[in-house]
């Protein structure tokens, strides 16, 4: 296949086409069908100056509220990347934008792509949103490409979703960034991202579903604030006033809801201020709906908020903590594992850890008193803390000898205790902490290191700020928040705390930039917006695919050779 035109080629055969009574086929066959019907619709490239918009009722937010959950959930791992998300009806009208990148708003915002905004092709001529619903597939729209002047600095790339039992088109789900960076990775991911829609409308339609999202619908309508939604199978949904909630928000409140037998009403602690949560269970296990409402806010101790969430957002960090979140609902045993320092207690407790801080609904038993009250003691504790009345959280059993360790195994398979029994183990390998959870008996967790959740640094970066220094403002310029993502972090979490507590102590203050950062960091490649994202990309395939290439190839829909040639550009296992 011949590669298609670029830069300024392109724009003289656009023009030579959009003149011409028998256009030139220079072009792909579905850019020039698109490029002939937006002339067909609207003369001339120039004859587009305004962008149109439909009334706030047109815009369909049923549809909105339906997908608010997993778009939110992608724009939350394309953080950093500098892409705008897009969700259309099936008329090309934009019912919602997501992005928690400003300069990629900005560039929506200067596009006139903005909520009621209408870019079907007979509106404004060839595009990523009206192009892939006028064809049907997925496209990829670059600069010239675009029928409007006025996008020719634009890449976007968009997929229709149909629904996956009648067929019919829902909606367009988009890509949209600067035409400066570009990726062959951005088709395929977007045809994911449509393809886990469809299995969202999906998953809502099954018998088991329809209750909850039923439930739903009626308390976004009845209810002024957002509202939230846990069904079976993990199935989440989200009110359009649920638009400003995190991903790490969402998981604490369904952290919250788990378990809950009758109605109640709970407090969070969410990135938008303290929130009342009213909880609604639902009859014959359909799932709970959560309204949110602010809350006063109350404090304890050192003026610290009195519920202090996780920090973090990415998918794989997110599946972590769904997986031992679900563990402790059902009160059965888990080895949480990983490299040091990656947060292996704190998500154990469901907190951030700060050593000697008390914990009054969790009993911590640390494998190190061993060395100092004696086994005998040492074992009477763990005893005494798995027969009573709270969850167990046992830490670093690595250093536990063979006897110990099957003490601590005995111990769990015959807990009557009512809390589960969680243990932390570091571990250089997955492979190496699987033995030792079949040791124990119990089911393995691994914690990713923070050189797989590099878009979570600028979150982590804030949190042990505010922690050092309660009320400093101490933010990551481009660069060196670039420089930190790049970095390879041995000491994981515990190395980033480290380095902020020592930027407090040497009084920096404001936007740290990247000469103030220790050389070794500043020696690290800053990779771009699209590289991260392809980074991050790739990393997921290998994920789902098990480490196999080929099979995360087919996966992104791209060759074994640039799998292959991508690794070793990005220097990634695999």
């Amino acid at each position: 296949m011949s590669e298609r035109p670029r830069g300024s080629r392109l724009e003289e055969l656009r023009a030579e086409i959009l003149t011409a009574t028998d256009p030139d086929r220079a072009v792909p066959a579905g850019l020039l069908e698109s490029w002939l019907r937006s002339k067909n619709a609207l003369g001339a490239p120039g004859n587009v100056r305004d962008v149109p918009r439909v009334d706030e009722d047109l815009i369909d937010n049923h549809l909105l509220e339906m997908f608010q959950a997993p778009m939110a959930r992608a724009a939350e791992d394309l953080a950093g990347s500098g892409m705008g998300l897009l969700l259309a009806d099936a008329h090309g009208r934009i019912v919602q934008r997501w992005s928690l990148d400003s300069s990629a708003m900005n560039q929506l915002d200067r596009l006139g792509t903005v909520r009621g905004a209408v870019l079907a092709e007979d509106a404004v001529g060839t595009n990523g949103v009206g192009t892939a619903i006028a064809s049907g597939r997925s496209v990829q729209i670059s600069g010239a490409e675009h029928f409007a002047d006025v996008y020719h600095d634009a890449l976007c790339t968009g997929a229709p979703v149909w629904h996956p039992i009648t067929g019919k088109l829902l909606a367009a789900v988009t890509m949209s960034t600067k035409i400066d960076e570009r990726s062959g990775l951005l088709l395929p991911l977007t045809n994911s991202l449509a393809a886990q829609l469809q299995q969202h409308v999906l998953d809502a339609a099954q018998p088991g579903s329809r209750a909850m999202l039923a439930a739903f619908l009626d308390a976004s309508a009845r209810h002024d604030g957002p509202v939230v939604a846990f069904g079976p199978d993990g199935l989440t949904m989200r009110s359009r006033r649920a638009g400003e909630l995190t991903q790490t928000d969402v998981d604490l409140i369904g952290h919250l809801c788990a378990g809950l037998r009758h109605e109640a009403r709970l407090t969070a602690e969410l990135s938008t201020g303290t929130t009342a949560v009213d909880a609604t269970v639902l009859d014959a296990g359909a799932g709970v709906v959560a309204a949110l409402r602010p809350a006063p806010r109350v404090t304890v101790g050192h003026g610290r908020p009195a519920s202090d969430g996780l920090v973090g957002q990415t998918k794989s960090w997110l599946g972590v903590a769904h997986h031992v979140s679900r563990h402790i609902s059902a009160r059965t045993a888990l080895l949480v594992a990983g490299e040091p320092g990656s947060g292996k207690t704190s998500l154990a407790l469901g907190r951030p850890y700060r050593p000697g801080s008390v914990q009054p609904d969790v009993a911590v038993v640390h494998t190190a008193q061993r060395q100092i009250i004696g086994d005998q003691a040492w074992l009477q504790e763990l005893v005494d803390a798995v027969e009573g009345p709270t969850r167990v959280v046992v830490r670093a059993v690595e250093h536990l000898d063979p006897r110990a360790l099957a003490a601590l195994r005995s111990l769990i398979e015959a807990n009557t205790g009512l809390g589960s029994v969680l243990v932390t183990a570091t571990a250089a390998t997955q492979s190496e902490a699987a033995a030792m959870a079949t040791r124990l008996g119990v089911a393995m967790v691994w914690v990713p290191p923070l050189r797989e959740r590099s878009s979570d640094i600028p979150a982590l970066w804030n949190a042990f700020a505010a922690q050092r220094s309660p009320g400093l403002r101490l933010a990551l310029g481009d660069d060196a928040r670039r420089a930190l993502e790049a970095a390879g972090w041995p000491g994981n979490l515990a190395e980033l705390r480290t380095l902020v507590a020592q930027m407090v102590a040497e009084g920096s203050r404001g936007v740290v930039q990247l000469d103030q950062l220790p050389d070794s960091l500043r020696a690290h490649r800053s990779w771009s917006m699209i590289e991260r994202t392809e980074m991050e990309t790739i990393r997921r395939a290998l994920q789902e695919a098990g480490g196999n290439r080929s099979k995360a190839a087919e996966l992104l829909g791209v060759s074994r050779a640039t799998i292959h040639r991508k690794l070793k550009t990005y220097n990634l296992s695999g």
